[in-house]
């Protein structure tokens, strides 16, 4: 087994605990959308926004990875190495053995083995992966033909996924107090969940994601696809006509 193999083992625990049941349906089922502008796009991560593609660049948030660096060296300092040591006087190697009753020597063994070795991987995967994090992670929402590009989470290789394939569940969002779902696809490969979203509200983002990737549909609303409009409804009229099912509006 690989160091990486043993990390997507390894997270998979964290995910079950994380993941809602739930399958969302990759179909738009009606109601509200997130409604795309100029101001709610951060568009240094968004190489691509019109008719054909959505393209996010999740590359430039792994420069975080460096900090959770320094945080998994904290974590080892503070936790990991005086977690040990305790152990190690708990089965009486270093010294002598607390006195305690036997339901609460294994209780505290219990935990002491957690604490000390359980964060072991993520400390290590916070140093390594600054250092082979693959230089492009590249989010694709590609309308034209109907599929999506999802990236490694870790390192590895990007996935292409027909759209209407794709599975998509919420996830709880552990590192926020304030969205405590996120959206996440699945990658087919690995089940390793790719974390997406746009304002917050993950009924609306989905619904979003659904519409756009829909090509029988115009343009969802906002005035970010406002120069693609025409481009666009002239395609979905050539299209439709093609298959007999075009009728111009009275």
């Amino acid at each position: 087994m690989t160091f990486i193999d043993f990390i997507h083992k390894y997270i998979n625990v964290f995910d079950r605990i994380r993941s809602t049941k739930e399958w969302l349906p990759v179909k738009y089922q009606g109601g509200e959308v997130t409604v795309l502008n100029h101001t709610s796009v951060h568009w240094p991560d968004t190489p691509q926004l019109d008719d054909k593609k959505y393209v996010v660049n999740k590359t430039t948030g792994d420069v975080d990875g460096a900090a959770w660096s320094g945080i998994g060296l904290f974590g080892l300092i503070a936790g990991v190495l005086p977690g040990g040591w305790f152990l190690v006087n708990l089965l009486g190697i270093a010294g002598p053995s607390i006195n305690m009753p036997s339901w609460m020597y294994w209780q505290v063994l219990v935990f002491v083995f957690f604490v000390t070795f359980f964060p072991i991987p993520a400390i290590l995967l916070s140093f390594v992966y600054p250092f082979k994090r693959p230089k492009e992670r590249l989010l694709i929402w590609d309308r034209e033909n109907g599929t999506v590009t999802l990236p490694p989470r870790f390192w590895g290789e990007h996935e292409v996924v027909a759209f209407k394939d794709l599975k998509v569940k919420k996830i709880r969002n552990i590192g926020s107090f304030v969205q405590f779902h996120v959206l996440a696809a699945f990658r087919p490969s690995d089940g390793q969940p790719i974390e997406f979203g746009l304002l917050h509200d993950n009924a609306k983002d989905w619904a979003f994601f659904c519409w756009y990737m829909d090509k029988t549909r115009p343009l969802p609303p906002g005035e970010v696809f406002d120069p693609y409009c025409e481009r666009d409804e002239e395609r979905r009229r050539r299209e439709l006509a093609t298959q007999g099912i075009w009728e111009e509006p009275v």
